[in-house]
């Protein structure tokens, strides 16, 4: 990502509805399909600025790899106490073994993702998972995609062949982010039929105020209640825990 999306995730991590409605699906996802395990260590690749250690740490001893210097700064500074290691994918993770690997909304940046995914396998136990978040639908490539360096987005198909090539067996997929799938869909064929008028050169990343960010991570987060039981049939992101084959 460039630099200054870094900073904006920094500020806004905690509080943006995007990351808190994301998390609590997340939490869902991972309290229903993650085997019990004492004492689990979970891998947080591409950690970012840490955003997500609060959240894993509900489930276990969390560690981070991030290729940014940026981030990796950032994240070092907020979380002195943690390993916090330097990455390079596809080949280059910190050694070691853990219980969970998570990845989330990395491998869209990915030249081979197969091949980051098959290395990631290498850091699970025998019986380990791996869970993951990607951007969904490639009809809905924006300029927000292009500014985060996104190399694609992914359908259901295409996110359990790339797990399934790399070794992994698939438990659970589905869609999320599906109540606001019908605004983000006309707010990019608007942005494609009449670029001048809705177009942008920046990321979909900005303050929201109150009350609208409160009822934004309401809505966002009550997904929760579906994801994890069910596999949702749409919408703007994708959720998978998947495991060695």
């Amino acid at each position: 990502m460039n630099p200054e999306l870094y900073d904006a995730h920094d500020r806004l991590e905690d509080r943006h509805w995007w990351f808190e409605g994301r998390r609590r699906v997340i939490r869902e996802v991972m309290q229903r399909h993650l085997l019990p395990r004492a004492n689990r260590r979970i891998l947080d690749v591409g950690c970012g600025t840490g955003g997500m250690f609060p959240l894993l740490s509900e489930f276990g001893e969390v560690e981070g790899a991030e290729a940014s210097p940026d981030a990796l700064e950032r994240a070092r500074r907020k979380f002195p106490s943690k390993r916090i290691e330097s990455c390079s994918l596809p080949g280059q993770l910190p050694e070691g073994t853990w219980d969970t690997v998570t990845c989330f909304d990395v491998i869209e940046h990915l030249d081979d993702p197969i091949e980051s995914l098959r290395t990631m396998r290498s850091r699970i136990d025998w019986d380990g998972q791996i869970v993951v978040t990607v951007p969904a639908f490639q009809f809905l490539w924006s300029k927000h995609d292009e500014v985060n360096h996104h190399k694609r987005r992914y359908s259901r198909l295409q996110l359990v062949s790339h797990l399934s090539s790399a070794g992994l067996r698939v438990s659970f997929v589905s869609y999320f982010n599906t109540l606001l799938f019908p605004a983000v869909a006309t707010a990019r064929v608007l942005e494609k039929l009449m670029p001048s008028r809705f177009g942008g050169d920046k990321a979909d990343l900005e303050e929201t105020r109150e009350p609208v960010n409160g009822l934004l991570t309401r809505l966002f987060g009550s997904e929760r209640l579906a994801v994890g039981r069910a596999s949702l049939p749409f919408g703007v992101s994708l959720i998978a825990v998947a495991q060695k084959a």
